[in-house]
């Protein structure tokens, strides 16, 4: 029997448990079972269970297939952009929004990969090291958050992307051996895009300018420029042009002291058959 309406929100219920509700809807209301309706955008069975019951992040491409396949009129990728847009904790919005907005940004991450050039194991590795009560639900909301982030790296006109990396980056094993292989090709093929630059900031380099912690400078286009600078419970967005004048700085001494672009996508490529 198929549902009468879409189902309503509920307070509390998870973004993602919300979507595959809607999903499950419209499937429903098509007349398709999850066994057809898998069969009829090349899926298994077992993701459209999963998606429908909010434990695995749908993807764009998987959004796209849904609404043709069963004709809504682009409502589930609507939809998933209100809900994803409302999933990101309060004091991290305007910097989603800056980051949206900017035409180039140069960052240095001194613990982690920046949350745009994650996958989405490493990501949800990373996210379940955070607060102990958080519910896998809650944990595949914010993956599903981070990874809706990337897209302004492949839209049309995307923005500079220079990453300083600490090699402590690298060499800091996130969810064991396999996911960080499969996150060290991802950031060598992400590096072929022209409008992203990695660096490594060698272990060689000593004390160096960012032993504050990470930091990104973000230039936007009135051609003002602000910096956000991450730590513990959350982070701050800079716009005193003194204080961004030496982040500025201090990126730019990050630049020079790290290694080459070429030599650091060389370095990444060459652990990728490390154990």
């Amino acid at each position: 029997m198929t549902s009468k309406k879409p189902l309503t929100p509920v307070a509390g219920t998870a973004a993602l448990a919300y979507w595959g509700g809607e999903l499950r809807y419209h499937r429903e209301h098509a007349g398709l079972t999850q066994d057809q309706f898998a069969r009829t955008i090349y899926v298994s069975s077992s993701l459209i269970a999963m998606v429908e019951t909010g434990k695995r992040t749908p993807k764009p491409s998987f959004i796209k297939d849904c609404d043709q396949a069963l004709n809504t009129g682009g409502a589930l990728a609507r939809l998933w952009k209100r809900l994803i847009e409302s999933s990101y904790l309060e004091w991290f919005r305007p910097v989603v929004e800056i980051e949206a907005d900017a035409d180039s940004m140069i960052a240095y991450e001194a613990q982690a990969v920046p949350g745009l050039l994650q996958t989405e194991y490493y990501a949800r590795a990373l996210l379940r090291t955070g607060p102990a009560r958080d519910s896998e639900q809650k944990i595949e909301q914010h993956v599903a958050a981070r990874m809706n982030r990337q897209q302004i790296l492949t839209r049309d006109a995307p923005p500079l992307f220079w990453v300083i990396m600490d090699e402590s980056v690298l060499r800091r094993p996130v969810g064991g051996a396999e996911i960080m292989r499969d996150q060290f090709a991802w950031l060598v093929e992400t590096a072929k895009s022209p409008d992203v630059i990695l660096q490594v900031l060698p272990f060689a380099a000593g004390a160096h300018a960012g032993m504050n912690g990470s930091m990104i400078l973000f230039s936007l286009p009135d051609q003002s420029d602000v910096i956000y600078a991450s730590g513990f419970g959350g982070g701050q967005i800079i716009g005193c042009p003194e204080e961004v004048d030496e982040c500025r700085l201090a990126l730019d001494v990050l630049r020079a002291c790290a290694l080459p672009p070429d030599d650091s996508v060389q370095m990444i490529a060459g652990m990728i058959g490390d154990p």
